[in-house]
């Protein structure tokens, strides 16, 4: 996972230090609110949530840019809910680390020579990393491992500065066999970008 990211931040330094008009390089950090809190059927409620995901991303194009990026989301999830025997637990934690894989559409919207805004559309591929030991027994066989997230948004850009929110729905369900909701979040971001 290093190695991934230091690969992406050289390929970054690389693409700035030649920067045109036509590209553009940045880094954002997010953290997300859930919609919804009960992830299936048999009682699993989302009781509290920490979460962070920071990344690189590259744009190519004019007015209509593609993205790609890479990042990495870390999870710590309070659970309710109940054992395999029917026994109600309280509040386990549960920490989740994710691979995040961008792809997007963005325009740009130029309001003066150093604001614009920038809305955009996408999908997230999201693969699981690791789920920490934890006593009810969420792990790879139990949870989704590789959730694809529809995203829509818009970035405000003020010189080399990024805020944004955007809007995200897992097209899988949170448990790989459970029955139950599509996670949905809001999440806001901070960042740069050249």
């Amino acid at each position: 996972m290093k190695r991934i990211i230091a690969a992406a931040l050289l390929l970054c330094a690389i693409l700035t230090s030649n920067a045109q008009n036509w590209h553009q390089v940045g880094f954002k950090i997010s953290t997300s609110f859930p919609l919804n809190h009960e992830y299936s059927t048999q009682g699993d409620f989302l009781a509290g949530l920490f979460n962070a995901d920071f990344g690189v991303y590259f744009r190519a194009g004019k007015i209509i840019y593609g993205e790609v990026g890479i990042g990495y989301g870390f999870y710590k999830c309070d659970f309710n809910g109940f054992y395999a025997d029917g026994t109600e637990y309280k509040t386990e934690r549960v920490e989740l680390r994710h691979l995040q894989i961008p792809i997007k559409a963005v325009a740009d919207i130029k309001l003066t020579h150093t604001i614009r805004l920038m809305p955009f559309a996408g999908i997230i591929y999201q693969p699981l990393l690791k789920v920490t030991d934890n006593p009810i027994g969420m792990d790879k066989n139990t949870l989704t491992c590789h959730p694809i997230l529809g995203t829509a948004g818009i970035d405000f850009k003020l010189g080399p500065i990024v805020l944004g929110a955007n809007y995200r729905y897992s097209f899988s369900n949170f448990f790989q066999n459970k029955e139950g909701e599509h996670p949905q979040y809001i999440n806001i971001c901070a960042g740069f970008q050249f």
